[in-house]
């Protein structure tokens, strides 16, 4: 009788640990076929994968320690749904892949992620809040999309405070004797009140490798894919606001690269961004986008239309076409990662594609 009894204790207590806990799996699949009007001097028709939403697959879970306090982790990896290769060859969980602790005093992870750049003020710009990846500034080199992560960091997120939040990151370069050699750190805030949301943010990241900014160095000849940083400094800003069917954005961003040539060019990027929910399955996305390096100006435009099957299924239709001036050529977000075209042989790109997009 008491081995019966131990052991229904024993299952009940095992049932209510598992209660108190949850892992989820998500990700996300894209996928169209594009044409482009001028790569390398020429037209082309192609699949292209994750234009509207990174394709991803990812791993969330939570233990309750009791008193409010909470076990953490995330693990998120990227892939090309047309090819089915990684983001990052040899690199599994090359978005997230972090663990930590949550309670009243806030957050700590620590791990692979993304800097607060891209966290705060990323999803209020026009790539994330017009569904459009091609609408990411040339090269990405202010990490507004998610191509470039800190490794062996550990970020603390304060609790929310009358809609108030803010976040700090320390990447540790470990490097013995040199501290600052690929040290990377990030700070921000945010702020949320009913239909307003807008942040700030900082990174500074030290032996950063150009990696898919190397496309768009190579074609202003500042450099190439095996370019290494000795800093890339980031100051960005944005705002978000919704009026009835209607949610604005705006985002300015300021990256200063300290090159090993020597050179120290100052990139700058501006979002304006609309999207209008006209109708209950479908949205209209405008947005405008403009990026100067130098003399050189980049002018972005786009038009997009998202029509909702369901709530995780949604077909659309976008068009983009960026205007080069000052000698340097188009090149449309031109990260070489997810929804980069590729470089212009001329200072005019145009891009539409037709895709479906389906969340699980």
């Amino acid at each position: 009788m008491k081995k019966v009894l131990f052991a229904v204790t024993a299952t009940g207590f095992a049932l209510s640990a598992m209660a108190q806990s949850s892992v989820t799996i998500y990700g996300s699949m894209d996928v169209g076929t594009a044409y482009i009007s001028n790569l390398g001097g020429a037209s082309v028709a192609r699949v292209d994968q994750g234009t509207m939403q990174p394709d991803r697959i990812g791993f969330r879970g939570s233990e309750d320690l009791g008193g409010n306090l909470k076990a953490n982790f995330l693990l998120e990896g990227g892939f090309y749904s047309d090819t089915g290769a990684q983001t990052k060859a040899g690199v599994l969980f090359n978005r997230y892949s972090t663990v930590g602790l949550s309670g009243d005093f806030g957050a700590v992870a620590i791990g692979n992620m993304p800097d607060v750049v891209f966290e705060y003020v990323g999803k209020l710009s026009d790539g994330y809040q017009l569904t459009n990846w091609y609408l990411f500034h040339p090269g990405n080199l202010d990490s507004l999309a998610n191509t470039y992560q800190f490794n062996n960091a550990v970020r603390y997120t304060t609790p929310t405070f009358a809609g108030f939040q803010a976040s700090a990151m320390y990447g540790f370069g470990e490097v013995a004797g040199d501290s600052s050699n690929g040290r990377n750190i990030s700070t921000g805030a945010t702020y949320t009140n009913g239909p307003l949301s807008a942040s700030l943010a900082y990174s500074k990241l030290n032996n950063r490798a150009a990696g898919f900014a190397g496309t768009f160095l190579t074609s202003l000849g500042l450099g190439s894919a095996a370019t290494v940083f000795n800093s890339l400094t980031t100051t960005a800003a944005g705002v978000g606001y919704t009026i009835g069917d209607v949610r604005l954005n705006s985002v300015y961003t300021q990256v200063k690269m300290d090159l090993p040539t020597g050179l120290e060019p100052t990139q700058h990027n501006f979002d304006l961004g609309a999207a209008w929910h006209y109708a209950t399955q479908d949205t209209l996305n405008l947005g405008y986008e403009l990026s100067t390096l130098n003399n050189d100006h980049w002018n972005t435009v786009s038009v997009s239309n998202v029509h909702e099957l369901s709530k995780r299924t949604q077909l659309y239709a976008q068009l983009s076409y960026q205007r080069a001036s000052g000698g340097a050529m188009a090149i449309m977000n031109g990260t070489g990662a997810s929804g980069a075209t590729g470089v212009s042989g001329s200072t005019s790109q145009m891009v539409t594609t037709i895709g479906i997009h389906h969340s699980f």
